[in-house]
């Protein structure tokens, strides 16, 4: 049977995107905007783990 890993990389990703997003959603189109936001939080997160 094969193990079962759980990145946390990618839960800590995917938490603070969606909460991003959430947050950002407040203005504008509210689907669009929590899309936007959360995906350059995704990418600005994914930026910022190298240099960690």
């Amino acid at each position: 049977m094969p193990d079962v890993t759980i990145n946390l990389w990618t839960l800590i990703l995917g938490a603070a995107s969606g909460l991003a997003g959430v947050l950002g959603a407040r203005m504008g189109n509210r689907l669009v905007m929590g899309a936007i936001i959360g995906a350059v939080t995704a990418a600005i997160l994914t930026i910022a783990r190298g240099f960690i």
